[in-house]
């Protein structure tokens, strides 16, 4: 896990793993840089890959999207979404970053190094969004589209190929109406972890009443987990009718 910017030996071993040749290398490095090693030296321009993150989130969500609205036809506008998800979170695209191998070739701050950074999930996603962003940048969207596809594409044939599974807070929700219960309410309690690797602790309110708590890396996430506790909770606890 390198802590000093890329040689250029390594930068071609990158683009060897990529199967991408990078006009302007520059952008190429910048999409390797972690934002921990830009803290640790001021004494450069404060640059990180996060911009170029940004630019590819958008980048994969399209071109996925589009994916599966080509692949997929008759599926409603709903199922298309809970499929696009399954593909476009973070645990999917870490195991695409780790599938190209670019933890090792992510430059970080010491600090982070040697916390594990090139192993964390949150670092593996974000650097695989900005390398899509950087391949936009030098060689045009539909190298970007390539990319991800290569990538990608076979977690999005395998999502339209599987049933669909609702997202646990639409499940909480249908099952609070079917018993005459008002929509669940969502409320953030704890923010804790450093700006790189943040946690959120949210608890699912059911009728002014805390039924569960969620945690995660994002606060979807967060809500999921609650809700599909306070779900499982719920149905143990309901009274059975007759």
């Amino acid at each position: 896990m390198p802590i000093s910017p890329l040689e250029p030996e390594q930068l071609d071993a990158v683009e060897d793993a990529l199967n991408i040749k990078f006009g302007d290398r520059n952008v190429l490095t910048l999409a390797l840089t972690h934002q921990s090693y830009a803290n640790e030296h001021p004494d450069v321009p404060p640059v990180s890959n996060e911009r170029l993150e940004f630019l590819g989130d958008s980048i994969v969500g399209m071109v996925v999207a589009d994916r599966m609205f080509t692949g997929a036809p008759d599926l409603p506008e709903g199922d298309l979404t809970v499929r696009r998800s399954q593909v476009i979170r973070r645990e999917t695209l870490a195991l695409a970053s780790e599938s190209i191998g670019l933890g090792q070739w992510l430059v970080m701050g010491k600090g982070e190094a040697g916390a594990g950074g090139a192993d964390r999930a949150s670092n593996l996603a974000d650097t695989f969004e900005a390398i899509v962003g950087a391949v936009f940048v030098d060689r045009g969207y539909r190298q970007a589209r390539s990319f991800v596809n290569r990538w990608l594409g076979g977690y999005v044939d395998e999502a339209l190929r599987t049933e669909t599974r609702k997202d646990p807070k639409s499940l909480l929700q249908e099952y609070l109406q079917g018993n005459g219960s008002k929509p669940p309410r969502y409320q953030l309690i704890a923010e804790s972890g450093t700006p790189g690797d943040l946690v959120f602790t949210i608890d699912v309110i059911v009728d002014s009443q805390s039924v569960a708590t969620g945690s995660g890396s994002r606060k979807i996430d967060a809500e999921r987990e609650a809700a599909s506790l306070a779900l499982e909770l719920l149905k143990t606890t309901q009274p059975k009718t007759t």
